[in-house]
């Protein structure tokens, strides 16, 4: 694949012209004007604030809206480096015994073998920790680094690494990469890529900008190696049937099960503790049967909705009507540890999560998929790949009417917008055509998690879902992140699920089109409102990205078991955005986020940030 999946971002800044140019108005210029790169680069949608009254009853929310305002901005100050075994040990043994959230190493026992698969750069000293406070629950665990799997030797790795080095982390066209391969799954990349190529090579060019390999060998390591890396791991399981539990990959668990091949049912969650900062967080020893109150208090009334309305003050503002059956199967399909699906596009089309004996299938059977005419915009500069020129993605009775804005990201979801298939086709499962829907609404809950300045001031590891570095943020508890699609997880003839449809993979084949989401937006500081059906009233389940459960009583009643719940519920992290929730002008922000977020992050590694608390 031509996508570059070791890249890891560099300290720079994406140079950006003071210019906010529609989709519209970009088609309209003349040609020597399109060429000028650094103007496309720039192109982003304009935006104040204070025009969230205004764009709310623009697109007909009519529910409450936020009557607080966005809380104050801070990192925590207790992340640091710990430089023995000995001072790792306390974190590790919560991290073990942790039941909740994306890396569960809590749901194995004495009667399990467990495999951890770690990237080439993982640090030693953190995974012997692990690997002991493993032996002292009397549960073997073996930890297996990817690229010896793979038979790939670390110096290797380390000069793909910065062959790769290309992007800065402004360059949020990276993200296009999810529409090709890493959550899309189109089947033939590089054809589609191709096309991409003759519609617009300027694109092309600055999304997949040429690499100056020294040897053949690392083009052809840098195409092959997620293969071989599924390929070495499937043959060890194959090898060591007393495995019992894996733990492997920073996200997309559904997808990374299906990687497992025949050993999916083994897959029990990811696993982050690959440097200091998850390990020295408070996340691991977040009381697991509190997080799990946390999110089954968020998802208590969802089986009862008519109506979902979302805003925030970056620009975003949508809403949807909700049938008794679409609401029926939202709830039961709702679930996913640390990962909510909050909408029920992703909720349905697949075998459901047990909340009670997680991560086994529940017993509600097949939820059939669910296409939302959903209305309104949805509006960001953050994705999982680095950040962009302030986006707007607008929906019309639930697909993409138009794009605005958003450098080379916008210009290429613009462009993909009409790639060969994508207006017309219908995919299995589905009534209605077309993939561009509005799939995801993926919502986290943990209020001790954080975003990695590491991501983008160090190396992360060699795997295309992190070129540029912005996955820890979509962990952050109220934090929503967005996705389009047509996507069935599985299909009705898959029980249990972990397997994809052989309808889904054959329609994808046919047309080589993708099978899967991609296009992520986050939101920072979103406000999630449902409608009661029959009551007319109104309930928050997040506000301005707070997760509104953390106030429950009977959630402060089980965190007080633990010690003060103001301090075990308290965020420890929230974004600072000038015109939101700190001093300065939005729309200044917004045309160059990569170079804000640089500044942050240097701050941040520095110690010098004005947001350590």
């Amino acid at each position: 694949m031509k996508s570059l999946s070791i890249i890891r971002p560099v300290i720079a800044g994406l140079l950006v012209l003071d210019v906010a140019v529609t989709a519209s108005q970009a088609a309209q210029e003349p040609a020597a004007a399109k060429s000028d790169l650094k103007t496309r680069a720039g192109v982003y949608a304009s935006w104040s604030p204070e025009r969230m009254t205004e764009l709310r009853k623009q697109y007909g929310l009519i529910g409450p809206g936020p009557v607080s305002k966005p809380p104050e901005p801070r990192f925590p100050s207790y992340l640091r480096p710990l430089k023995t075994i000995e001072d790792l040990m306390p974190a590790a043994r919560a991290a073990v015994a942790q039941i909740g959230g994306r890396v569960p190493l809590g749901l194995a026992d004495p009667r399990d073998q467990v495999l951890i698969v770690v990237s080439y750069n993982a640090n030693p000293l953190v995974q012997q920790a692990i690997q002991r406070a493993y032996q002292e629950r009397k549960i073997k665990a073996t930890i297996k680094y990817e690229n010896e799997l793979a038979g790939v030797a670390n110096a290797d790795l380390e000069t793909l690494a910065k062959v790769e080095e290309v992007m800065p982390i402004g360059d949020g066209q990276q993200e296009l990469n999810f529409f090709f391969e890493v959550t899309g799954l189109v089947p033939n990349p590089e054809a589609a890529r191709d096309w991409v190529n003759k519609q617009d090579p300027a694109l092309y060019k600055a999304t997949w900008p040429k690499v100056n390999y020294s040897e053949a060998r690392f083009a052809k390591l840098s195409k092959d190696y997620a293969r071989l890396v599924d390929k070495g791991l499937i043959k060890y399981l194959d090898q060591h049937p007393e495995i019992t539990k894996v733990y492997w990959g920073l996200a997309a668990r559904p997808l990374t099960r299906r990687r497992l091949g025949e050993h999916g049912d083994k897959f029990f969650g990811n696993y982050t503790y690959i440097n200091h900062y998850d390990i020295s967080s408070q996340v691991p020893a977040f009381p697991g049967d509190v997080w799990r109150l946390i999110e089954t208090k968020t998802i208590e009334p969802l089986g009862f909705v008519d109506r979902i309305e979302v805003s925030d003050p970056e620009g975003t503002a949508i809403a949807v009507d909700l049938s008794p059956e679409i609401a029926r199967r939202w709830a039961a399909g709702v679930y996913l540890q640390g990962h909510l699906y909050m909408l029920p596009s992703q909720a349905t089309g697949r075998w459901p999560y047990s909340l009670v004996t997680y991560p086994l299938a529940a017993k509600t059977g097949y939820l059939q998929p669910a296409q939302l005419e959903v209305s309104g915009v949805v509006a960001s500069t953050n994705s999982h790949r680095a950040v962009h020129p302030r986006i707007e993605v607008h929906l019309d009775k639930g697909r993409i009417s138009k794009v605005v804005g958003g450098g080379w990201y916008g210009e290429g979801f613009r462009l993909l917008l009409n790639y060969p298939g994508t207006q017309n086709l219908t995919w299995p499962f589905f009534d209605k055509p077309g993939y561009w829907w509005l799939y995801e609404a993926g919502t986290a809950t943990n209020p001790k998690y954080f975003k990695h300045p590491g991501e983008i001031l160090q190396p992360v590891p060699p795997r295309e879902l992190l070129s540029g570095g912005n996955l820890s943020e979509r962990n952050v508890g109220g934090v929503i992140h967005w996705a389009f699609g047509t996507e069935v997880q599985n299909g009705p003839e898959t029980p249990g699920g972990g397997k994809l449809s052989p309808k889904t993979i054959e329609f994808g084949e046919r047309y080589n089109v993708p099978i899967g989401h991609s296009m992520h937006n986050h939101n920072l500081f979103p406000t999630y409102q449902v409608r009661i059906r029959d009551t007319g009233q109104w309930q928050t389940l997040i506000e301005h990205g707070n997760v509104a459960s953390l106030s429950d009583p009977e959630v402060r009643a089980l965190a007080a078991r633990y010690g003060d719940p103001d301090q075990l519920l308290h965020k420890d992290f929230v974004h600072p955005v000038p015109g939101i929730n700190i001093p300065g002008k939005y729309d200044d922000y917004g045309k160059n986020p990569g170079e804000y977020w640089t500044r942050w992050a240097k701050d941040i590694d520095a110690g010098v940030s004005r947001y350590l608390k």
